[in-house]
Parts: structure tokens; C-alpha cells; sequence
């Protein structure tokens, strides 16, 4: 996805011409074609889509028309932090089996999810960074499997003394 993103953007032959003409479109239409166009139909299609639609508003957010020339290495590195970061966030959260609903109070359980997202946010950032450094538009599938899956395991092991 990150890939096909960078080729649009560059205007390489290798972009996938049904989404070229997404240019100039309202950037909600474009949110939504790329989610429908990058989510694999497979058992993790709501998680993934889910995660891909909030990093995309996140990092569009304010734009009005969608143009690819505009996606910098920055706006690029930034969606792919964010939606590691969401993808780890739900990852364990689903995998808490409903620790969350357990706190004293809402606000409790507020303040956790904030603070377990703060922490996902850094791990998923530090897993992602040596890959993105000077490589936005090489990063592979596996590579960002790979990230996700270390991020994950540091979250857990911070997590776990969390009190």
C-alpha cells in the first residue's frame, strides 16, 4: 500500500491507474477508495480497514481536494506510524480480552487507553524508524509485518507492569 501511495505520488508508471484518477477528488471519496482498495478480504478486513480509514483522516485532515503530489516523504512516513500505531493499539486491545472494561471507573479505563496509546505510539515509532529513514517508498509488506509484530511484543512487556 505504502508502495502504490509513493508511485502516485511520483507519478511512476507502476501506480495503479484505477486511482489515479482519484486526483482532485474530495479527500473523503479518496479516504474510501484507498481503504477499498488496499484491505485484503481476509478475517483481519474490519481491523485493517478500520486502522487504514483513521490514519488516512488523521493525516488528511484538513484537506480538502486530494491531490498525490502533495503526499510529502513526511505526510508518508506519518500515515505509516499512524497506522501501526492504530493496528497495534487494536492488536492489543482486542487481545486484553476485556481488561479495559474491568477498571474502577470510566475515567480510569480512559486514562489507561490514552496512556496505552501514548506508549504504542513511541514503541511504533521507534520499530519503524530505521526502516523509513531515507526508504519511504521501499518498505515491504514483510518489513512492516515484522515491525508490527516487535512493537507488539515491546507494548505487551511495558504493558504488563502497568498499574
Amino acid at each position: 500500500m505504502f508502495g502504490a501511495l509513493n508511485d502516485l505520488r511520483t507519478g511512476s508508471l507502476n501506480a495503479p491507474a484505477n486511482l489515479r484518477a482519484l486526483a482532485g477528488r474530495p479527500t473523503r471519496e479518496v479516504i474510501d477508495a484507498l481503504v477499498d482498495a488496499f484491505v485484503p478480504e481476509n478475517g483481519d478486513a474490519d481491523r485493517i480497514r478500520a486502522a487504514l480509514n483513521d490514519a488516512l483522516s488523521e493525516c488528511l485532515e484538513g484537506v480538502e481536494e486530494f491531490d498525490f503530489s502533495s503526499i510529502t516523504d513526511e505526510a508518508l512516513v506519518n500515515l505509516m506510524v499512524t497506522y501501526v500505531s492504530l493496528s497495534v493499539f487494536q492488536a492489543i486491545v482486542l487481545d486484553s480480552d476485556r481488561a479495559f472494561g474491568k477498571g474502577a471507573t470510566p475515567t480510569a479505563v480512559e486514562n489507561a487507553e490514552q496512556q496505552l496509546m501514548e506508549l504504542v505510539k513511541v514503541v511504533s515509532e521507534k520499530h519503524l524508524a530505521p526502516l523509513l529513514a531515507g526508504n519511504v517508498g521501499a518498505i515491504s509488506p514483510a518489513q512492516m509485518q515484522t515491525a508490527q509484530i516487535a512493537a507488539i511484543r515491546e507494548v505487551w512487556k511495558e504493558w504488563e507492569g502497568y498499574e
